[in-house]
């Protein structure tokens, strides 16, 4: 692809014709996004691929995969006239990196939530745009502190934040003895039950588990006394992915070793793994834009 400067920066030659081959900058971004989610394989790709979620709040999981294969380490990223908007400027020779913009999906059309939410999606995008992580940038530091808070012990006020949450999907906190580590959800109780003895950041984990499980596979009705309880495959790997990301983001130590994704997704290119890779992750990142979003309305209050 030709390349221009713009400014001293490097931005491929169809980012100034924007009518110009759409269609085939768009299938040739897919493509790379399937082959992007074809290669997270181990269980330390995995990880590595909920580290940029949690840094990257605002993105799609597309789009924190085609941003992690092109700028491995991106912690935040913006478009060229927004790092100028707050006093930063795109290094010379810096490459843009190449993501999905425009249209968002129709209210749960593909997350499989039954919420008011709506969620972007890159099947339906319809133009390419190009952003730069902050390490391209000098100029204006930005005010207030990092994305990520360093681990440290559980801030004061998030436990009750979750709580809160849980009690706004219907579902009441317990703290009782004999549950399974990660908690139990009953669905027709509507109780999530986060054992006793747990440290402070082992109950966020747990709860923030279940908090998983509730956000996004509470879509069906659930017969008398069935829990969450011994979850396995992929219903397990997307809650404790969402516990994930929420330990991350507000400075939680997590202990945790995800297994191989190829556990849940497949291995055999029949089975279409990246489809998995692509579904599970879209299902996470709406979750967990859902969760930061509604808990929100409760910082203020409980002082998160």
């Amino acid at each position: 692809m030709q390349v221009v400067e713009q400014r001293g920066v490097a931005v491929p030659e169809n980012r100034r014709q924007p009518y110009e081959g759409r269609k085939q900058r768009l299938a040739a971004l897919r493509i790379r996004l399937q082959e992007t989610a074809q290669e997270v394989r181990t269980a330390q790709d995995w990880t590595g691929c909920l580290l940029a979620a949690a840094w990257l709040p605002a993105e799609t999981w597309a789009n924190i995969l085609l941003i992690s294969s092109q700028r491995p380490g991106a912690t935040l990223v913006k478009g060229y006239e927004a790092w100028r908007t707050v006093g930063r400027q795109v290094n010379r020779d810096e490459n843009g990196i190449e993501i999905f913009s425009g249209a968002r999906e129709q209210k749960g059309k593909r997350s499989g939530f039954a919420d008011d939410e709506q969620g972007k999606s890159w099947r339906d995008a319809d133009h390419v745009s190009y952003v730069w992580d902050l390490s391209q940038t000098c100029g204006r530091p930005l005010p207030g502190p990092g994305v990520i808070p360093p681990p440290r012990e559980v801030p004061p006020g998030l436990w009750d934040a979750l709580c809160w949450l849980a009690r706004r999907q219907g579902f009441a906190v317990e703290r009782e003895p004999g549950c399974p580590d990660d908690g139990t959800t009953l669905w027709t109780a509507r109780r999530i039950r986060v054992l006793l003895a747990l440290t402070s950041s082992q109950a966020i984990w747990a709860l923030g588990h279940q908090l998983g499980h509730v956000l996004m596979h509470n879509t069906t009705a659930h017969t008398p006394g069935t829990s969450t309880t011994g979850c396995q495959g992929i219903r397990k790997a997307e809650a404790d992915s969402l516990a994930f990301i929420t330990c991350v983001r507000h400075g939680v130590p997590v202990e945790h070793t995800f297994p191989s994704p190829q556990t849940w997704a497949g291995s055999d290119l029949r089975a279409q793994p990246a489809a998995a890779i692509l579904a599970a992750g879209e299902r996470i990142t709406v979750a967990a834009a859902i969760l930061s979003r509604r808990m929100r309305a409760s910082w203020t209050y409980w002082g998160v």
